[in-house]
C-alpha cells in the first residue's frame, strides 16, 4: 500500500460493523507492505479512548479504512490519534460524505479539525467513488437513502512531542556591549570625588541684601492688624483691619440668634413642633443642622 512503508509499525482501525473478511484481507495486504520488521494492530473506533495504548509508539494510523467506513465525529478521537502516534507519524483518514452536501465543504471542516487537533503537513482532499458492493453495509448502518462517496485526507504529527520545550536561539547568547557604551554607564565610587566633581557653591547663591542684618524696628508687632497686640482697629486704619473686625462680630451676632430647641422634637416638621416654636412655617432639617432665624421668627406671635 501507498500509505506504509517498510518496517512500520501501523494502526488499523475499524468500526463495530466491518466484516471480518474484509479486515483480514486488508490486514495481510499490510504485512506484505511492512514485511517481517514491522506489526500491526487493529483497534474498534468505539474503543479507542478505553485501549490505553502507550504514548509514541505507532508509525502509520488508518482510519476508516474498511467498509463501511467510520466518520471521525470528535475531536477526542483525534487527539487520542496523535497521542499515540511518534513524531513525524502518518495518519490517513476515511470519512463517508454526502453527495447531496457540498462536498468541499464537509472536506474543509476535517481539514480543519486536523489542525486544532496539531496535526501539520495536512495534504489536499481526495475524492474516492464507491462501488455498489461498498454502498449497500453503509446504507444499513448510516440509515441514510442518499448517495454516498468518500474523502481521503492524510496528515503528519509534529516533529516533537506534547509538551515538549526548547530554550529560545536569542536566549542562549548575552549580547555584547561596546567598551565605550559600557563605560558610559558604569559608575563607581571614584567617579564621585569632590575633587572631581564641580559643586556649585552655595554662597554664590546669596545676594548682598540676603546678608544684610534686619533692623530692630522691622522685628516689632505692628500697632494695627491681625498681628498687632491691640483687640481694635486704629482711628484712620488703612490695612483692612476694621473691615475684618466688623465682618466677624456680624458672624458672632448670627451664631447668637440661633436658636435652640427645647423639646427636641422641631427638626422634624411642624407636626411635631410646639404652638410658640420659632421653626413654625420651615421645612424638616436634619438634627444638628445649623438653622438660622431672622428677628422676627424669634418673636413669639402676641
Amino acid at each position: 500500500m501507498e500509505h506504509v512503508s517498510l518496517g512500520n509499525n501501523v494502526l488499523l482501525v475499524w468500526s463495530t460493523a466491518a466484516s471480518p473478511h474484509d479486515l483480514a484481507s486488508l490486514a495481510n495486504s499490510l504485512k506484505k507492505a511492512i514485511g517481517d520488521q514491522g506489526t500491526i494492530s487493529m483497534e474498534n473506533a468505539e474503543r479507542l479512548l478505553i485501549s490505553g495504548h502507550q504514548p509514541s509508539c505507532f508509525d502509520v494510523v488508518l482510519f476508516g479504512f474498511v467498509h463501511p467506513l467510520t466518520a471521525v465525529d470528535s475531536d477526542e478521537v483525534l487527539a487520542e490519534l496523535a497521542r499515540i502516534l511518534k513524531p513525524n507519524g502518518k495518519m490517513c483518514v476515511r470519512q463517508p460524505i454526502s453527495t447531496s452536501e457540498r462536498e468541499t465543504e464537509t472536506a474543509k471542516k476535517l481539514t480543519s479539525l486536523l489542525k486544532l487537533s496539531g496535526f501539520v503537513s495536512i495534504l489536499e482532499p481526495k475524492f474516492i467513488e464507491l462501488t455498489e458492493a461498498d454502498l449497500s453495509p453503509m446504507h444499513a448502518v448510516l440509515k441514510t437513502p442518499q448517495t454516498l462517496s468518500c474523502v481521503e485526507i492524510s496528515a503528519q504529527k509534529p516533529n516533537y512531542e506534547v509538551g515538549a520545550f526548547s530554550a529560545l536561539s536569542f536566549a542562549l547568547t548575552q549580547p555584547t556591549i561596546a567598551p565605550k557604551t559600557a563605560k558610559v554607564w558604569s559608575l563607581s565610587a571614584a567617579d564621585v570625588l569632590d575633587e572631581d566633581v564641580d559643586i556649585i557653591n552655595e554662597d554664590d547663591l546669596l545676594e548682598d541684601e540676603d546678608l544684610l542684618k534686619p533692623d530692630a524696628d522691622a522685628l516689632k508687632l505692628p500697632e494695627c492688624g491681625p498681628g498687632s497686640t491691640k483687640k481694635k482697629a486704629c482711628k484712620n486704619c488703612s490695612c483692612g483691619f476694621a473691615e475684618e473686625l466688623q465682618t466677624g462680630s456680624v458672624e458672632k451676632q448670627a451664631k447668637t440668634n440661633t436658636a435652640t430647641s427645647a423639646c427636641g422634637s422641631c427638626y422634624l416638621g411642624d407636626a411635631f413642633r410646639c404652638a410658640s416654636c420659632p421653626y413654625l412655617g420651615m421645612p424638616a432639617f436634619k438634627p444638628g443642622e445649623k438653622i438660622l432665624l431672622s428677628d422676627r421668627q424669634l418673636k413669639a406671635d402676641a
